[in-house]
C-alpha cells in the first residue's frame, strides 16, 4: 500500500513543507527492490537526490470503516489517545469469519504518531518490560479499528532508535486522531489480489 502524504508549512501546525510517502510492505524483499534494485526509487534519487529513509519492522496493522474490508463503526465517544485505550485483541479479520459492512472512502488524510520506548525498570527480573510496553501501544492501535474514518493503521518499530510510530489513514481530516502530526493524502494505491498483512505480526 503507498500513501502519498504531504504536509504545508503553516496548514495543522506544520513548520515545514514537507512530501512524505507511506509505504506498507508485504515483505522485505519487496522494499529491497524498490530501494535498491530498480523497483522505482531510482526516478526519486534522479529528481531530487537521495534522501534518508525511516523505516520499521511492522507489528501490526488494522483496518477500519472506511475500508473495503473493514469493520462497521462502533458507537459512542471516540477515543485518540494511549493511555485510555481498552485491551482487544487483534486479530486478522478473513470474509470466512468477519462480516464486512463497511463504507469504504479514499483517504484524505493521515496522522502520525511517534512514541519513544523508555527504559521500563525490571520489575519482574525477566527484561526491561519492553514486551508489556509493545503490547499496551498495539491494543491501542485495535481500539482504533471501529472509529468512523478509519482507513488503515499501522504500528511500526524501529529499534535503532527504540520508537513506536502509529501512521493512520483517514476518511478526511476530521476523522484523524488527536495530538498527532497530521498529513494531507494526495492518493492511495492498494494492493492487488493479495489483501494487507491484517492483525498482530510479533
Amino acid at each position: 500500500m503507498k500513501a502519498y502524504a504531504i504536509r504545508e508549512r503553516g496548514v495543522a501546525g506544520a513548520a515545514v513543507n514537507q512530501y512524505a510517502p507511506f509505504y506498507l510492505w508485504h515483505d522485505a524483499a519487496a522494499m529491497g527492490h524498490f530501494l535498491v534494485g530498480g523497483g522505482g526509487f531510482d526516478r526519486i534519487i534522479r529528481s531530487f537526490g537521495r534522501p534518508p529513509v525511516a523505516h520499521g519492522t511492522v507489528l501490526a496493522v488494522i483496518t477500519g470503516p472506511a475500508h473495503p474490508t473493514g469493520p462497521q463503526p462502533v458507537a459512542g465517544p471516540a477515543r485518540s489517545g494511549l493511555a485510555d485505550a481498552p485491551t482487544p485483541t487483534i486479530a486478522p479479520t478473513t470474509p470466512a469469519t468477519t462480516p464486512v459492512i463497511a463504507s469504504a472512502v479514499a483517504p484524505t488524510a493521515a496522522s502520525r504518531l511517534v512514541t519513544r520506548l523508555p527504559a521500563d525498570p525490571d520489575t519482574d527480573g525477566m527484561g526491561p518490560g519492553l514486551d508489556a510496553r509493545v503490547a499496551h501501544e498495539t491494543d491501542a492501535l485495535a481500539a482504533l479499528a471501529g472509529r468512523a474514518g478509519l482507513h488503515t493503521a499501522a504500528l511500526t518499530l524501529d529499534p535503532r532508535r527504540w520508537e513506536l510510530t502509529r501512521f493512520a489513514l483517514w476518511a478526511d481530516a476530521t476523522a484523524a486522531a488527536e495530538d498527532t502530526e497530521d498529513y494531507q493524502v494526495l492518493h492511495v494505491c492498494m494492493p492487488g489480489p493479495a489483501p494487507l498483512p491484517a492483525g498482530r505480526r510479533w
